[in-house]
């Protein structure tokens, strides 16, 4: 039951480590995130996150390491996403770009 339990809190852990960039996100361009974008981070955020004590590190620093995981997987998934975004071309009238 212990072991449920911790278990439990630690995937509670990950998944809010792994839901902050994409808020960070979704408030910085005004909800344009993408909510689709969410379960994608989320998933990758726990598969990183598990990947680390899978791969040997299984004491303080590799809990450590994998809520950092969690945190930098998304990011730079969502930043990939977002530098593969074609840039928008300038309203013909008005020069600027729409927002």
């Amino acid at each position: 039951m212990f072991t449920l339990i911790f278990m439990s809190l630690f995937l509670a852990g990950w998944l809010l480590c792994a839901g902050i960039p994409w808020f960070a996100l979704s408030v910085k361009t005004r909800g344009n995130a993408g909510l689709r974008y969410l379960p994608l981070c989320l998933f990758a955020g726990v598969v990183a996150a598990l990947a680390i004590p899978i791969l040997g590190l299984d004491d303080g620093r590799g809990v450590a390491l994998s809520f950092v995981a969690a945190f930098t997987t998304p990011t730079l998934l969502l930043a990939a996403r977002r530098f593969s975004l074609p840039r928008t071309a300038p309203h013909p009238e008005t020069g600027d770009a729409p927002r």
